[in-house]
């Protein structure tokens, strides 16, 4: 397992950790002066970073960053935090202000790549709610069906797993399950690209319980994880995108039908 500086793409790497995806105070401003919510109301929709830069892709780029890496790793084109953010603030599926026009983030991926990469299954697991019990990777359906793919069919696919809390506020986190990591299905402790890997990680295999770790070296995500009981090895989801391999092929999702038909 080789990790370079663009593998994976890292929320605070300098080229991009500073760009705003959010302006809080004219969030704030937004929500209370023409959807009439309370002050309070308004300052939980997102996390203060006072001091820190304030809403960027280094404190809460994870998602866009993982994005990204979806369309790095399936389409040609050139692509990373920087530029996918500039053409979802384009696009109007977020804006500076918490103005938006779209906001399934999936869209996004096919949007901008004309079709080619697409969502084609997802799960959600809803970790920390009530009434919903503890999900490990290895226990994850679609998961195990990617994981199970031959090489030559999961180089058309790429699986981004949710961990953390369901709330996105202040203690979710978005991964990549590393395409290329040697595939064990029965193993909860998954291989990953880690928006939050530190830049000069030489460690080894980077994984779901060393990402907890450095997530929740966080006081108020650890705080959120104790207070709802996220194990380091569960998962609140996963989304797995697909490209298209020709223009003639009638589905994307057939060889994980397959997989998942056994």
């Amino acid at each position: 397992m080789v990790y370079t500086a663009d593998r994976p793409f890292r929320q605070d790497d300098p080229r991009w950790a500073r760009e705003v995806m959010w302006d809080r105070d004219a969030v704030i401003e937004v929500h209370t002066r023409f959807n009439e919510a309370s002050k309070s109301c308004a300052e939980s929709l997102l996390r203060s970073f006072k001091g820190t830069g304030g809403n960027t892709i280094g404190n809460e780029g994870c998602l866009i960053s993982c994005l990204a890496m979806v369309l790095a790793h399936l389409c040609e084109e050139t692509w990373n935090p920087s530029l996918l953010n500039a053409e979802a603030i384009k696009r109007l599926y977020y804006s500076r202000c918490g103005l938006a026009m779209a906001t399934l983030y999936s869209d996004l991926i096919s949007e901008v790549s004309a079709g080619e990469v697409q969502l084609c299954l997802k799960e959600e697991y809803l970790s920390g709610e009530q009434g919903w019990s503890k999900v490990l990777a290895h226990e994850s359906l679609p998961l195990r069906a990617y994981r199970s793919l031959p090489r030559k069919d999961r180089k058309y696919f790429i699986a981004m797993l949710k961990t953390g809390t369901y709330d996105d506020t202040v203690a979710s986190h978005y991964v990549i399950a590393d395409p290329l990591a040697q595939a064990d299905v029965d193993d909860p402790d998954v291989p990953l690209l880690d928006p939050a890997m530190p830049m000069d990680w030489t460690g080894g295999i980077w994984t779901l319980s060393r990402s907890a770790q450095r997530i929740t070296e966080d006081k108020q995500i650890r705080k959120e994880w104790d207070r709802q009981g996220i194990d380091p090895l569960q998962i609140a989801g996963v989304w797995l995108f697909a490209r298209w391999q020709s223009k003639n092929q009638r589905s994307l999702i057939m060889p994980l039908a397959e997989v998942l038909a056994r």
